[in-house]
């Protein structure tokens, strides 16, 4: 059975507004934004360095078999999302809850960047600090 996970974060508004909620769901588009230094703080990006299987449609593909078949495969170099990203789209492809050392649990979103190639890694943190701009599909 297919689940749509969906989570109800509290995004920080822009531009001296109040604060909102937003429901982020699977397929919808980020932009990466606020980074400042180097590169985001809370966001990985997790970038092949080895393709396994060729020919592999990653935009088909959400959830569970995303999240599989896309790390499961291949090598990856994994750093901190640079700022030069700043400004870039990603699309949510996969939502997980994890738990921390703590034993709280923390929300995780896996989008996809650059053509399939690279794949951020982004904690709840992302959004709360505003290094993430969320656009909802319609």
């Amino acid at each position: 059975m297919k689940q749509l996970m969906t989570f109800l974060i509290l995004l920080l508004a822009f531009n001296g507004f109040s604060q909102s909620e937003a429901e982020i769901s699977i397929g919808d588009t980020l932009v990466f934004y606020g980074c400042s230094g180097e590169s985001f703080k809370y966001i990985d990006l997790y970038k092949k360095t080895r393709i396994e299987v060729e020919g592999i449609n990653y935009d088909t593909m959400s959830e569970w078999t995303f999240y599989n078949t896309f790390f499961e495969t291949g090598d990856f170099d994994v750093t901190r999302l640079p700022c030069n990203y700043e400004g870039k789209h990603a699309v949510i492809k996969h939502i997980m809850l994890l738990e921390t050392e703590d034993g709280i649990g923390q929300t995780v979103v896996i989008a996809m960047i650059e053509g399939e190639l690279s794949a951020a890694y982004i904690i709840e943190e992302a959004f709360i600090n505003e290094e993430i701009i969320y656009i909802p599909t319609e």
